[in-house]
């Protein structure tokens, strides 16, 4: 695998952390929380990004195609919960408080692991093809970083918008639901 297929599948495998950090990234938050939130968020993908190639090359072929019977339920039900806090925060009463409120652990970890288990399956195939899975993997996790820190702050000006968060918590948990029903979609459950 040359650099430019290495960088393209990290950049793929990162889409919908970038999109969850775009919808993360456009609430209002003090500089302070911002900074904090977009660094754990990055983290937290960038993570999940590294580690589930690695997990996946590890695995071993069996391990791998007992697991898939059911990551696609994991994704969708990780993805579903979160859309169904989001939907949650956009009918609640705003208070000065809770415009700088801090995201939780949860949903943080909830969104890292539905957004890398196709990482996962990506791990056992780059173990069949390539030597250097850690390299690999590493790569993947810094882009995903790297781009989920930037989509984090390249939201920011939308927060300024008044009354735009709640519209962009609507959407966005339309967005993550369209993504867990089209998880399962691949997987083939409604044919």
């Amino acid at each position: 695998m040359n650099t430019t297929e290495l960088l393209l599948m990290a950049v793929a495998l990162s889409c919908d952390a970038m999109i969850c950090s775009v919808i993360y990234g456009q609430r209002s938050y003090s500089a302070k929380e911002r900074c904090r939130n977009a660094l754990i968020f990055a983290a937290a993908f960038g993570l999940f990004q590294f580690f589930m190639p690695v997990l996946g090359a590890f695995l071993g072929n069996a391990l791998l195609k007992l697991i898939a019977r059911f990551d696609h339920w994991v994704a969708f039900c990780l993805l579903t919960a979160v859309s169904l806090n989001m939907i949650k925060e956009s009918f609640a009463k705003e208070t000065e408080h809770e415009s700088h409120k801090r995201i939780s652990l949860f949903t943080v970890l909830a969104l890292a692991v539905a957004t890398s288990l196709d990482a996962l399956a990506v791990g056992m195939s780059i173990a069949l093809i390539e030597q250097r899975i850690l390299f690999v993997s590493l790569v993947i996790g810094a882009v995903c970083f790297s781009l989920s820190l930037a989509c984090f702050y390249a939201a920011s000006p939308l927060s300024r918008v008044k009354k735009l968060d709640k519209v962009m918590n609507l959407l966005g948990a339309l967005v993550l639901e369209m993504i867990a029903v089209k998880v399962l979609i691949e997987h083939g459950v409604f044919s």
